[in-house]
């Protein structure tokens, strides 16, 4: 683990691997620890990136303004300074958002694109069901009650169907010692909100994966596939699970990443 100076910003990293790069990008309140059970995988495969988004884990920023723009040029500094070539780009989520305007921007920087659970806009309900939550955190509402509203969200009913998930889950939170604040979930939150690829997304001229989960009620399917449309080179596979599918179903998932 190590960090790197980007503008003012020291960005917490770890890079491990050796073939083409893979930079992973964690959606909305996760930090570098989202992709913890397909890391080491991936690495005996790739060259793997992954990191702290600004504001979250171990990457402090209190203060700038944060928008999925500012986020997409973050990652192509970290990128660029780690002098890794042509890398594929992995997002998930938030991180949907980030590589598609990565794949926007930096086309010719990048080799393919893989899109986990994202589309080209938050739905309204989703947009809804994170305020709620961020509310409850705001009014430091009892653990449990803020980790039993968010799990049927994020995780299949198949999943939670067994109390060990339930319980490992929750101890994860319980002992993440970089916990995101209230204030960036609200930055971030907003700049998810301001996001909508739906006028330039056909502009994709790379390969792309784009990969949904079956029971995925943040992201729908549909809504994947869709996305999934509009890109010209796009390839879509659906895989078991729901929003969170790295912790969820990360088996699956690897399968799915190598087949780009």
């Amino acid at each position: 683990m190590a960090t790197i100076r980007i503008g003012e910003t020291d960005f917490f990293y770890e890079c491990r691997g050796k073939g083409t790069p893979l930079v992973l990008i964690a959606g909305y309140s996760c930090d570098h620890t989202f992709w913890d059970a397909i890391y080491d995988e991936l690495t005996q495969h790739f060259q793997v990136l992954i990191f702290d988004n600004r504001g979250i884990g171990q990457t402090i920023d209190e203060t700038s303004t944060i928008s999925i723009d500012s986020m997409a040029q973050d990652t192509m500094q970290i990128v660029k300074a780690l002098d890794l070539k042509r890398p594929i780009i992995l997002g998930q989520s938030m991180g949907g958002t980030i590589a598609q305007t990565i794949a926007r921007d930096y086309g010719s920087d990048i080799e393919k694109l893989i899109i986990l659970n994202s589309s080209t806009s938050i739905n309204q309900r989703t947009r809804m069901v994170l305020a709620s939550l961020l509310k409850l955190y705001e009014e430091k509402a009892a653990f449990d009650t803020l980790i039993e509203a968010s799990m049927p969200w994020f995780f299949s009913a198949q999943y939670l169907a067994d109390p060990k998930n339930i319980a490992a889950y929750k101890e994860i939170c319980m002992n993440n010692p970089y916990p995101p604040s209230p204030e960036i979930l609200r930055r971030q939150l907003q700049a998810l909100n301001n996001f909508n690829s739906h006028l330039w997304v056909n502009n994709i001229q790379m390969p792309t994966l784009v990969i949904a989960s079956e029971d995925d009620i943040v992201c729908l399917p549909a809504e994947s596939e869709q996305l999934a449309s509009h890109i010209k080179r796009a390839k879509y596979l659906k895989i078991a699970g729901g929003h969170s599918s790295p912790l969820e179903n990360p088996h699956d998932l690897i399968e799915a990443i190598m087949t780009i």
